[in-house]
């Protein structure tokens, strides 16, 4: 299911503890209580609302996360589901499901983008659509210069993209393993991020 603004027919109002029907500057969705209920967005000032990832996503996450974090050089680290203030243009936050950043700038609540060396989204069925045109361009506009999209249905592949001119331009499209210089030297095995 693709993050939707409330109401929808697959979110129960009475779990979600925040007025969805109104809009929030970037402060205001900070200053929200945290909530482990589903996955929260802020688009153009209206809170998005979409499920917790299968686990499916949640193991390609976790092991992807960890194949990152043993490359990384220190001073980065590797974080899933961080807020990421991806403005000027409108209120908006996004929460890809990795970033690398460098490890004395993370923080809690929304991170400027101008701190994320690299977002990474893992696809599932409903949010194909977002991750594959929508994000790419709110990420390129707001800074972010390195995009990794992966696609967790066997076999794993993913798309690296880098920003050329303001816009990411696709580097390359991965099977098996890839090798990246942005925003550090990585090897990624993507056949061993799969459950067994």
């Amino acid at each position: 299911m693709t993050a939707m603004p409330f109401p929808h027919h697959h979110v129960n109002p009475t779990l979600v503890p925040y007025d969805l029907r109104r809009r929030y500057s970037v402060e205001e969705f900070a200053r929200l209580p945290e909530d482990n209920t589903y996955r929260y967005e802020l688009q153009d000032g209206v809170i998005t609302v979409s499920p917790r990832p299968s686990n499916l996503r949640m193991k390609v996450l976790l092991r992807l996360g960890t194949e990152i974090d043993r490359q990384l050089p220190s001073g980065l680290d590797v974080l899933p589901e961080v807020e990421v203030d991806l403005r000027p243009a409108w209120p908006k936050v996004r929460v890809p499901d990795l970033v690398v950043m460098r490890s004395d700038l993370a923080r809690r609540g929304p991170n400027p983008a101008s701190n994320v060396l690299l977002a990474i989204e893992i696809l599932s069925p409903g949010n194909r659509e977002s991750d594959m045109l929508d994000k790419q361009v709110e990420y390129a506009d707001a800074g972010i210069e390195n995009l990794w999209i992966v696609d967790p249905r066997p076999h794993v592949t993913a798309t690296v993209y880098m920003v050329c001119c303001g816009d990411f331009e696709e580097d390359q499209r991965c099977k098996h393993t890839f090798e990246v210089e942005r925003p550090c030297p990585l090897t990624i095995d993507l056949d061993a991020l799969l459950p067994d």
